[in-house]
């Protein structure tokens, strides 16, 4: 399995999770089963930002390609806030942590301390603005680009959803309004077993049509809102 295959995983599950969000009563069993779904995109997108980290011949170049991407989107944000007085700046676009995360593992593998340190602020800047995944994100991020086994990386990542997520750990202790999300979350670990499969290989495709697709469906999902 390529990355390409998993990157059409992670639309998929994408897709049905932004359906769910935008077009399903969040009281139904078709909403949680498409949500449940949706957990496994991310992680995916995380996974493959950092294999493009260890396999960019140019990774400021990359770095640079990602985040022109994320303004492009955000423009689109600050437009429909001008437009409907919805203010989602920051907020919406989920290309943001997948950005600070690629930052993040750029400046983690520099040999300079003082380079090092400044994760520590993205990591807390990214929560101040309530980026989508915030700080959650950007560690997943770090966690497959800073661990090259899979033991490893399946290992860390139950670390970081036991540190975020409701349960067990903060309700076992009482404290569950100190968990950033709920157990649903859990489910993000199927993603596991796509990144198993994976063959180190990147595949042939158009990359330009993954840039394309984000705000592409977003747009038809939107569409279809008005409609019913």
């Amino acid at each position: 399995m390529n990355a390409k295959v998993l990157k059409i995983i992670a639309l998929i599950t994408m897709t049905i999770d932004h359906i769910g969000l935008y077009l399903v009563e969040s009281d139904t069993f078709i909403y949680t089963l498409l949500r449940v779904i949706g957990r496994i995109a991310f992680p995916l997108f995380a996974f493959l930002v950092a294999e493009g980290f260890h396999h960019s011949r140019d990774r400021n170049k990359y770095f640079m390609r990602l985040l022109g991407y994320c303004l492009i989107i955000e423009i689109g944000v600050v437009g429909i806030y001008l437009v409907t007085g919805e203010n989602y700046v920051f907020k919406f676009n989920v290309i943001w942590p997948l950005v600070l995360g690629l930052l993040s593992l750029i400046l983690l593998y520099r040999n300079e301390w003082y380079f090092q340190i400044l994760v520590i602020g993205l990591l807390i800047g990214s929560e101040l603005l309530k980026m989508p995944y915030g700080a959650y994100g950007i560690g997943t991020i770090i966690i497959f680009g800073g661990y090259r086994k899979l033991w490893a990386q399946a290992l860390m990542f139950f670390v970081i959803n036991l540190i975020f997520l409701d349960w067990p750990l903060w309700g076992l202790l009482g404290r569950t309004e100190l968990a950033k999300y709920g157990a649903l979350q859990w489910f993000a670990v199927i993603a596991l077993v796509p990144i198993y499969f994976y063959n180190g290989k990147g595949g042939k495709g158009n990359k330009w049509f993954f840039y394309l697709y984000y705000p592409a469906h977003l747009g038809i999902i939107y569409l279809l809102g008005l409609l019913v």
